[in-house]
């Protein structure tokens, strides 16, 4: 006899408790009571390649400034967070280095991941080819550290390690992250991945396969094919297309539509979802002032419909 868990492809993100007001979505519902109010206008603010430079190349000093996006890796093993035999999450996360300034030598910007927003101040110098960085947090912050890292004048990658200031469970970080042009774009969809919150099991369901072999499962908080369906920033849901709907399914079109803004998450299940959509750059902690009217009235609709809403499906999405 064979017990196992199915294998699954991605991660969920975790449900919060719905609330009718609009909000970022890691924060406590209770502490978020006052509704946002409509734009009178369809056209959010707009972020573009902010701040200013638009040169995805480092050939001189100039062009340094912008968005360094990619993945945030652990230097040393980790550990891994499984959800069956296809899914494993090594606690890497996608980052957003934004140099605003870098003039004769001495650079400033902020870095964003997993839901912060950290400023930096350091140098650049040009040696053998090579802008080399040395950049530090303030250090009053228990996850603020130092950055090293460089890349060949004319590339657009940049290399280098993180090294945490304070004693934290993962204190030196990795990564290679590419210059990058962000621009908010309504079309942008994700990569269909199914996925499961890791922390939210349901019953075990039994497989007989033949008269020797049985399998397991297990119901989870999960999407199934309906969530692939429809964009929530393009046209305005109705209830008759949300009502039957999982709450993961709400869930996840309702928070697509934060991370095409590039809301930076807060919650493990969401970054290791969203972080692995190519289109997907965290750019701020607080994006609700930029959402379009039609997105507010989805949210709005969404968050009524979650509330209510079937929880637990098996990983192939049947309730």
């Amino acid at each position: 006899m064979i017990n196992r868990i199915t294998g699954l492809a991605l991660p969920l993100l975790c449900l919060a408790a719905c609330t009718s007001a609009i909000r970022n979505e890691d924060k406590d519902p209770a502490t978020e009571t006052a509704a946002t109010t409509a734009p009178a206008a369809e056209t959010p603010a707009k972020r573009l390649e902010r701040p200013g430079n638009t040169s995805l190349v480092a050939g001189n000093e100039a062009d340094l400034p912008g968005y360094w996006v990619g993945m945030f890796e652990p230097d040393t093993d980790a550990g891994h967070v499984s959800a069956g035999e296809g899914f494993h999450w090594d606690y890497a996360n996608k980052i957003n280095i934004v140099i605003e300034k870098a003039d004769h030598g001495v650079v400033t910007g902020h870095s964003v991941v997993a839901g912060n927003d950290r400023p930096f101040e350091g140098t650049v110098v040009l040696k053998e080819g090579r802008y080399i960085f040395a950049l530090k947090e303030p250090g009053d912050d228990k996850y603020d550290g130092v950055f090293s890292f460089s890349v060949a004048q004319g590339d657009s990658v940049v290399s280098g390690t993180w090294e945490a200031y304070k004693k934290i469970r993962i204190p030196r970080r990795k990564f290679e992250l590419t210059k990058t042009l962000f621009r908010y774009n309504p079309e942008l969809m994700p990569d269909y991945r199914r996925y499961v919150d890791w922390n939210k099991k349901g019953k075990r369901i039994e497989y007989e396969l033949d008269e020797d072999v049985t399998e397991y499962d297990y119901s989870y908080f999960t999407t199934t094919d309906e969530v692939s369906r429809y964009n929530a920033s393009t046209r305005l849901l109705t209830a008759a297309e949300v009502s039957n709907m999982t709450k993961a399914d709400l869930f996840v079109l309702r928070n697509t539509i934060y991370a095409r803004h590039g809301y930076s998450f807060r919650n493990q299940q969401l970054r290791a979802y969203f972080d692995v959509q190519p289109w997907y750059v965290p750019v701020s902690n607080d994006v609700k002032s930029e959402f379009t009217e039609t997105e507010k009235k989805n949210i709005q609709l969404l968050l009524r419909y979650e509330k209510n809403a079937r929880e637990y499906y098996d990983v192939f999405g049947r309730g």
